[in-house]
Parts: C-alpha cells; sequence; structure tokens
C-alpha cells in the first residue's frame, strides 16, 4: 500500500524548505566559516542510501529531520552575538587546523578504498548529539511502548474476532463436545518449543525467570509461560493447569506425546481463591467444575486474566527479534550451527508481511481508539496485497536469506556494508538482560550497552583492518536500525507461543476456526485482521515518540530562524513581535493532537512555512520618499556585480577554470540574473491597494473607499 502522491510531495516540500533555513542559517552566522557547506549538500544528496526509502518509512523521515537538525553543532544554536565575537578568532584558528587536517585526510583518502569518500560525508553527519537522540527514543519506546502492548493485543483480537464483551469461553459439556486439540506447529511456528532455554538462541525465546514447579498453585507471577510450554512438552500425557493474574485456573494443557496440546478451559471457580480467604485452597484446580454448574470468562476477561499474567516481551526477546531481521541470528538459526535455508526464506517473507503492514499508514490514526464500541468497529479493508510480492523483491528475499545463512548484517546507511556479527557477544549480552531482568530491573541499561558495543566488537574479532580503518561509528547506526524497525522489530518479538497460543485458541473457539497454518508467513495471512491492526497499533505508539522529540528540535529550530529574520530589523514594532514570538505559532496545539500521517507532514510543512513573517511595512519619513525619484532601477550587471563579491566574501571562486576555460557556474548565474532582468522589464508590473482614508471635501469629511494602483517595475 504505497503512500499517496500527495504525501511524498509534502515530504519534498518539507526536507527543500528545512534546506534553505539551515544554509540560510549557516550564512547569517558566520559568513566566513562554509566547514558545514559540503557537509549539508552532501547529507541531501545522500539520503536515500543513509535511510534507505524514507518515502515509506514514516520513523525514517523523521529521523532525517532530526538527523539534519542535530548534525549542525551545538554552537551554532548560539545565537548570542556576544559570544559570536569571544569565539572568532578561535573558529578561525579551529578552521585553520580543520583546512591542514583536511588535506591530510584528502590524501590519505586517496589510497584507501573508494568506499570510505562514499562514506565520509554521512560520517560527517553523524555526532553524539544523534547518538543520543537514538538512545532516548530507544528508552522510551521501551518504557512506554512494550507496558501497553497487552491491551493492544486484547483490543485487536476483539475487534478482529467480532467479539463483544459478553462473548464466553465454553468449557467441556458445556458448549464444548471435547477438549479442544491444536498442533504444537501451529502455535510454535518458529520451532521455539525444540530449543532448549539458557543456551544459544534459546536465550532470546524464554523468560528469565526459570519455570519452578516446587512453587504451589498458582505458580509464579508474571508467569514464564514459553519456559512452562517447553516443561509440557518434556511431560507427555501429564496434565498442568494455566493461572490467570487473578489466580484462578484458565485452562489445563497437556501435550499428547505425538505433535499436539490437548486444552480444556475452566469455569472462573476452578482453582480460585476460597471464599474471605487469601490463601489459595486446596481443592484439585486441575479439576472443572460441573458442566453448567459454574460461571464462565468472557473472551475479553480470559485474554486480560492471561496476558496480565505473562511477560509479553522480554528484553532478550527484543534482541532476537533485532538479531533475526539484520543477521538472521535467532529464529533461524540452530544452538547446533545449522541453518535450514528454507527457513530463513520463511522468516524473510514473513518480515516482508510486517514491513508492509507497517509501512502502509497512510492516515494512521495516532488518536486514541475508544473500546465502547469494539463489536461495531469498521474492519480493515480485505486486501491480499500485503502478501504478494513482485518478481525482484522474490529475488531480493533469496539473497537476503543467502546473507543470513552467514550470520552477516548489512548497514543500508553505510553504503550497504556487510558485517559479519558475533554470536557470543549477542548471547552474553542476553545473559546479562536476564540477570538484571531477574534482579528486578529492565535489562535497559544491558540492551543499550550491546547496541554500542556489539558490532564495534564484532569487527574487532572477524574483520580485517579495512572496516577498522574506516573509522565509522557503527553502533550509532545500529540503533538507528532499530529505532527505523522498533515496530517490526515488535511485532516479529510478538510472534512468540505464548502470544500466539491464546490468538489460536480464541480462534477456535468464537470462529469455529479449523484451518491454521504452520508457516509463519502463511500463518499471519490466515490471521492477518489480527496483526495488521497490532502492528499499526504499535507503530502508533512509536511514532509519537519520535514525534514528539522531532517538535522539540523543530520548533527550537524555527525560533531561532524566525529570531534571527526579525533580528534584521530595527524599532521598537520589532521588539514588540520578538514579545510575541510564541504566539506566531499557534499551531503548535496541533501538533500535539494530530491524528494520523497526513496531519503530521502538514502541520510540519505548516510549522516551517509559518516562518514567512511578514514584517509590517511602515513608510519611510516624506523627505525620504523623494529619493526614491532618484533610484537608476535594477540592473542585471549590477546584481551579477555584487553577487560576484558576495560569492568571493564566502569563498567560492569566480574567476577562469585553471585549465583557462571560462567559468560556466558564473556565466550560468550571470545568464539567470539578465533572464531575470529581462522578465521584468518586459513583463514587470506592481499592484498594490491604497487602504481607505478620511478626506475632507465640500460636503465635510468623505471615506475614500480601496484603491488598486498599478505601476511599472523598473
Amino acid at each position: 500500500m504505497p503512500l499517496g502522491s500527495d504525501v511524498l510531495n509534502q515530504k519534498g516540500d518539507i526536507l527543500s524548505k528545512l534546506g534553505s533555513i539551515l544554509s540560510l542559517l549557516d550564512i547569517e552566522e558566520l559568513k566566513k566559516n562554509r566547514e558545514n557547506l559540503n557537509k549539508w549538500k552532501a547529507l541531501f544528496g545522500d539520503l536515500k542510501d543513509t535511510f534507505g526509502n524514507i518515502t515509506e518509512n514514516q520513523i525514517a523521515f523523521m529521523l532525517v529531520i532530526i538527523k539534519i537538525i542535530k548534525s549542525r553543532s551545538r554552537k551554532k544554536f548560539r545565537s548570542e552575538e556576544s559570544e559570536e565575537k569571544t569565539n572568532m578568532r578561535k573558529k578561525e584558528k579551529k578552521q585553520k587546523r580543520s583546512e591542514k587536517r583536511q588535506e591530510r585526510a584528502d590524501k590519505r583518502a586517496a589510497t584507501k578504498q573508494n568506499i570510505s569518500e562514499k562514506l565520509k560525508p554521512v560520517r560527517d553527519a553523524l555526532d553524539s548529539d544523534y547518538g543520543k537522540v537514538l538512545k532516548k527514543i530507544i528508552k522510551q519506546a521501551i518504557s512506554n511502548v512494550i507496558p501497553k502492548i497487552p491491551d493492544i493485543i486484547i483490543s485487536e483480537i476483539l475487534r478482529s474476532f467480532d467479539c463483544d464483551l459478553s462473548t464466553e469461553i465454553p468449557v467441556v459439556g458445556d458448549g464444548l463436545d471435547t477438549d479442544i486439540v491444536i498442533r504444537i506447529d501451529q502455535v510454535d511456528l518458529f520451532k521455539q518449543l525444540k530449543v532448549t532455554p539458557d543456551k544459544g538462541v534459546g536465550k532470546y525465546f524464554y523468560e528469565a525467570s526459570k519455570f519452578d514447579m516446587g512453587i504451589p498453585f498458582p505458580y509464579q507471577s508474571p508467569f514464564p509461560m514459553n519456559r512452562f510450554l517447553y516443561h509440557v512438552a518434556q511431560n507427555a500425557n501429564t496434565k498442568f493447569q494455566v493461572p490467570g493474574q487473578s489466580g484462578k485456573v484458565l485452562f489445563t494443557i497437556m501435550y499428547d506425546g505425538v505433535d499436539s496440546f490437548i486444552i480444556s478451559p475452566h469455569y472462573k471457580g476452578g482453582g480460585g481463591l476460597a471464599a474471605n480467604s487469601t490463601v489459595f485452597s486446596d481443592i484439585a484446580p486441575d479439576t472443572p467444575s460441573v458442566p453448567g454448574g459454574g460461571v464462565k470468562f468472557t473472551v475479553a476477561e480470559f485474554l486480560k486474566d492471561y496476558l496480565y499474567n505473562i511477560k509479553v516481551i522480554e528484553l532478550q526477546g527484543l534482541l532476537g527479534a533485532m538479531l533475526e531481521i539484520n543477521a538472521g541470528l535467532s529464529l533461524s538459526f540452530g544452538n547446533d550451527g545449522k541453518k535450514n535455508f528454507a527457513d530463513i526464506l520463511g522468516i524473510n517473507k514473513l518480515i516482508g508481511i510486517l514491513n508492509k503492514f507497517i509501512i502502509a499508514c497512510d492516515g494512521l490514526d495516532l488518536g486514541e481508539v475508544s473500546t465502547d464500541t469494539i463489536s461495531h468497529l469498521q474492519e480493515l479493508t480485505d486486501d491480499d496485497g500485503y502478501f504478494n510480492f513482485t518478481a525482484e523483491e522474490e529475488k531480493n528475499f533469496y539473497v537476503e536469506a543467502e546473507r543470513k545463512s552467514n550470520g552477516v548484517m548489512k548497514f543500508a546507511s553505510c553504503d550497504n556494508i556487510e558485517i559479519p556479527l558475533d554470536r557470543e557477544i549477542f548471547e552474553n549480552a542476553a545473559d546479562e538482560i536476564m540477570a538484571e531482568i531477574v534482579k528486578g530491573g529492565t535489562g535497559t541499561e544491558q540492551l543499550l550497552m550491546v547496541l554500542q558495543t556489539g558490532v564495534e566488537g564484532s569487527i574487532t574479532k572477524h574483520t580485517g583492518d579495512t572496516f577498522k580503518d574506516l573509522n565509522w561509528n557503527w553502533n550509532i547506526h545500529f540503533m538507528q536500525e532499530l529505532v527505523i524497525n522498533f515496530p517490526l522489530v515488535l511485532c516479529l518479538a510478538l510472534m512468540s507461543t505464548k502470544v500466539i497460543l491464546p490468538i489460536v485458541l480464541v480462534a477456535i473457539i468464537v470462529n469455529n476456526n479449523t484451518l491454521l497454518a504452520a508457516n509463519p508467513a502463511e500463518f499471519v495471512k490466515l490471521f492477518k485482521r489480527v496483526f495488521v491492526r497490532i502492528c499499526r497499533a504499535i507503530l502508533k505508539e512509536v511514532l509519537k515518540i519520535v514525534f514528539k522529540i522531532l517538535k522539540q528540535f523543530l520548533i527550537k529550530l524555527l525560533i531561532i530562524y524566525i529570531k534571527m529574520l526579525l533580528a534584521t530589523q530595527k524599532g521598537k514594532r520589532i521588539k514588540m513581535i520578538l514579545a510575541l514570538i510564541q504566539t506566531l505559532l499557534p499551531f503548535i496545539a496541533d501538533l500535539n493532537n494530530a491524528k494520523n500521517c497526513k496531519e503530521i507532514l502538514m502541520i510540519i510543512m505548516k510549522m516551517i512555512a509559518a516562518t514567512g513573517i511578514d514584517i509590517p511595512f511602515a513608510p519611510p519619513p516624506k523627505f525620504l520618499q523623494f529619493a526614491a525619484m532618484a533610484r537608476s532601477g535594477t540592473n542585471s550587471l549590477r546584481t551579477f556585480e555584487k553577487l560576484t563579491v558576495k560569492l568571493e566574501n564566502l569563498g567560492i571562486p569566480t574567476g577562469d577554470m585553471p585549465d583557462g576555460t571560462p567559468n560556466l557556474f558564473m556565466l550560468s548565474q550571470f545568464a539567470l540574473a539578465d533572464a531575470m532582468d529581462e522578465e521584468e522589464t518586459i513583463n514587470g508590473v506592481v499592484h498594490g491597494v491604497l487602504f481607505p482614508v478620511v478626506a475632507s471635501g465640500p460636503p465635510g469629511a468623505v471615506l475614500v473607499p480601496p484603491t488598486k494602483v498599478v505601476g511599472l517595475k523598473c
């Protein structure tokens, strides 16, 4: 579902206008200091290579704007004249040193691979400030988005299966004829339960807390469901209870010893608390109540009790999903070091489908969704375009599968350089994350640590001096990849056995769905309404975080720009306008109420356009007005003369080329000035309006209406 042309045009307009603002700021702050000019030109020309397809990924597009703004040094945001004067001499000296260093760098670059030259413009634009922004986004996404995911899953399952709040979970003998039988491969889509916990890639699949059968019912909370299901699969023909957050048994589950789970839902009373008691009773919680004699869970209650009692995503699982997307180092990788190419290919196709869900955000609702009318909400359009790929896309799946089979990550923002990631570094990081979670922490700092060191460590262990000598901050790009793909990473991490199980269970119960799939891509196609909704809801939450940070930087930049425009004028009127700057941005409130991606783009463009302040015009004193008659009018030669002087002051050569040939750039500039002068001479006209005035006349005061004035432009 490609974005509309209007959205693409808006993005182009935003980048163009932002580029002109930044160029003007560069010129006005220090006309002699042109160290950033080439960087900006290179940055704008390299945006697509740096961020991939910024026309489709909304997060990538917002990061482009943040990166453009933050690539400017902090000193450029200091507009105080005194500071500029104080630092002028230092900057001149620094510039001279920078020029000498640049000369030496150019000599070294001539002897290096061409790739170094391609990387340099983008490398210059990446600084520590941008890295801090990325870490801030990751932290906020972890703390703000992940806790909301259980509610997102619940609401979207209810909407997708058209459940109202009274739909009940039947029990055997009361709505169900027999136990529910589900093949394990229909809920364990990535064969996670075949992998031993705490070893190799198993560290990404299972919870930090180990499952302990020694703890009396209701066992542990949060309940390590994946570890529990692994235990069930290792103990055939044994019934186990699955508790909810309420302490009640939700269902019993048993492995038949062949290929399936046998599940029996419970009434609310089974395994619950005795009346007026805070201690779990000794009744056999695995025995359902007498058919017809109990109160059933509603689907909403069942899902809430189940999902609130587990950790839907832990950060080691998030790390594993990221490694899978980038290098195939978790879901498609066995602890024996073997990889099944067909599995890798299937996962690649799944990632392609999920990515289509996410990038198709044209009109994505960013507002709060009411849950009052769940059963009446409009369903998404049944669009099978998510699952159709071109021949070129299918070819890319094979190419990517080949790359991932070698555990190699491709850095799109680094001219598609491929670097092998070290498994041991990231598996050790998973150990550290889980150890912190067991202590009661979140594991966020441990995750950020491996994001900042993992790629550098891999390069040190597995590559030669070629990559080391590039002097590239690889880890910033690793974090950038996580931010851009964060919704995709979350969606893939959600496809864990413990999350898929309730989706399948509700589908069988509510929709009598017996058509299930063991292939991940086919499974998503079968449950597309669920996953489209979940992916988009997650994207909405991540976009809110990135957009909020973008607003802060953009507003700051625009205020500086406005102040610069106003500072070019003198007098009380301008001082008054400066005091009212905040009122010049009435649309700030709109930013906080943006409801969809189109509105975001429109508001950003509106913000930028609002900087075109119309400085109130006051006619000069009358005695000066007569001086206008002495003006000669514009002239292309004088225009070109002034342009030449300004270009020379900026350090731009205006003479002939070194080989003696004419300077085509200067010739083009003269042609431009001459054409503009000719157009004004032939077709130029001035339109004006005389505002209504009160004039004295024979009958007394007379109101002279507005009068149109037309003049020639000389």
